[in-house]
Formats: structure tokens, C-alpha cells, sequence
């Protein structure tokens, strides 16, 4: 990736070195402490939303950088603070992590406007129809984006936010459903986190989302036939 000059310059990282800061990064540049990435629709929502959340003790969030205008996009690229680490298969963990997402962005709302990523669509069509009232932000790839590294808190590098507000617990059991489709966790996990209000329709609801995502994957939609079987009879 060449990034044009003037990204740097606006980002004041034209006198850093770049690294590959690899694919947890969206395969960006690591220039010292910041990581420079493509743009993507909802990027700018995020980059506020990230400033906007207050984390519980146990999560912390990468925060967005500014470019010296105070914009979050420059160029189509965007710039976060880089923080140590990578995904580990410590789900329950990332479990715990979620639902602090939760009451980290209560109170933030999702992008506005109609979007023509994917995989919001999928998240809308899963929920078509659903009332949902005391609601959060649902994070649809949190395991992806949640960094471990030894004993501190995780870090959360990125948002990716659902079409509306989902119920509290949702981003936790996609979490779980993630990590049963990664062979990462036992199906015990379920029967672990029992005490998550509706889990079980949460599940479901998880399962359904990942079914339209990785629809013509080939084998994951037999894992992920697996994995309903598993919630239905938790």
C-alpha cells in the first residue's frame, strides 16, 4: 500500500518508518504508535463512536486519530492508535469483553442512513421485523477485532456496527457462535454464559447472521448447521 503524501503529512507521519501492521489491522501501515488503513464506509462513524465510548474496566478501545484539520478521513485513509497484541482463542474472554462493548457504547447510535455493505444488509435481514427497545449498538465482528496480549485487557481496534439497535448480549453470543465455528471453544461455553438474558434467541439470531455471511463458503455452512444444532438443544 502507497499511501499519497499528503495523507501523511495531514496525519504528521511523514518522518515515521512503515510496517505491515497485518491482517487484524484491515492489512494497514504501522507508522510508529498510529496504523494508517483504507477507509471503508463506516469509518468515520466509528472513529467518533470510538471517542464517544466510555469502556469498563476489562476493555479498552483503540481510539481514532485526527489529521491536523480534525479530520478522521483523509484521502480515503484512516489513522488508529496501535495497541499491542493479537486474536487469541480465549473466547470466554472475549465473551466477558462484549458484553462491556455493550455498556461502553450505550447510548451511541448507529449509522445514519441507508448503507450498501453486505454484511449490515444481512445483520437488517436477519432482525426484519423485531422490536428491540432498550438496545445497543451490536459490534458484527468483535472476535476479529478484540486483541490480546498477556495479561492486560484486551483492546478493541475497531467498530462494525449493525443496521439498527440489537439487544444487549447480542455481540456476546455472536462472540460465541464465532468461536464455536473457529473450533476455538467447547459447546459448553453456552451453559457458561446461561445467565445472558434471551441467550438461547440470541444464539439463534447469531447463527441465522453468520448463515447469510458466509452463505457459498462451502463447507462453513455445514459447521454453522453444526453449530444451530448445538444452540437449539442448549
Amino acid at each position: 500500500m502507497t499511501v499519497p503524501a499528503h495523507v501523511l503529512s495531514a496525519f504528521q507521519l511523514d518522518d515515521e518508518t512503515p510496517a505491515p501492521a497485518g491482517q487484524f489491522w484491515d492489512d494497514g501501515l504501522r507508522f510508529g504508535r498510529v496504523v494508517l488503513a483504507r477507509a471503508t464506509e463506516t469509518s468515520a462513524w466509528s472513529g467518533k463512536a470510538r471517542e464517544k465510548a466510555e469502556p469498563p474496566e476489562g476493555l479498552r478501545i483503540s481510539r481514532s486519530v485526527r489529521a491536523t484539520d480534525g479530520r478522521l478521513i483523509v484521502g480515503g485513509y484512516r489513522a488508529t492508535e496501535f495497541a499491542p497484541g493479537e486474536p487469541r482463542e480465549r473466547v470466554d474472554e472475549a465473551v466477558a469483553a462484549a458484553l462491556r462493548y455493550d455498556d461502553a457504547v450505550d447510548g451511541i447510535d448507529v449509522p445514519a442512513g441507508e448503507s450498501s455493505l453486505t454484511w449490515i444488509a444481512d445483520d437488517r435481514a436477519v432482525w426484519r421485523g423485531s422490536v428491540v427497545s432498550g438496545g445497543v449498538v451490536a459490534h458484527l465482528d468483535f472476535l476479529a477485532h478484540l486483541l490480546f496480549d498477556g495479561h492486560a485487557a484486551p483492546v478493541l481496534t475497531d467498530f462494525a456496527p449493525s443496521a439498527d439497535l440489537r439487544p444487549r448480549g447480542f455481540t456476546a453470543a455472536l462472540v460465541m457462535v464465532d468461536g464455536l465455528l473457529a473450533g476455538a471453544v467447547d459447546t459448553d461455553i453456552l451453559a457458561r454464559w446461561s445467565h445472558v438474558p434471551r441467550l438461547q434467541y440470541l444464539a439463534q439470531q447469531a447463527v441465522e447472521y453468520r448463515r447469510r455471511t458466509t452463505r457459498g463458503l462451502g463447507s462453513d455452512v455445514c459447521s454453522i448447521d453444526d453449530i444451530a444444532e448445538v444452540v437449539a438443544s442448549y
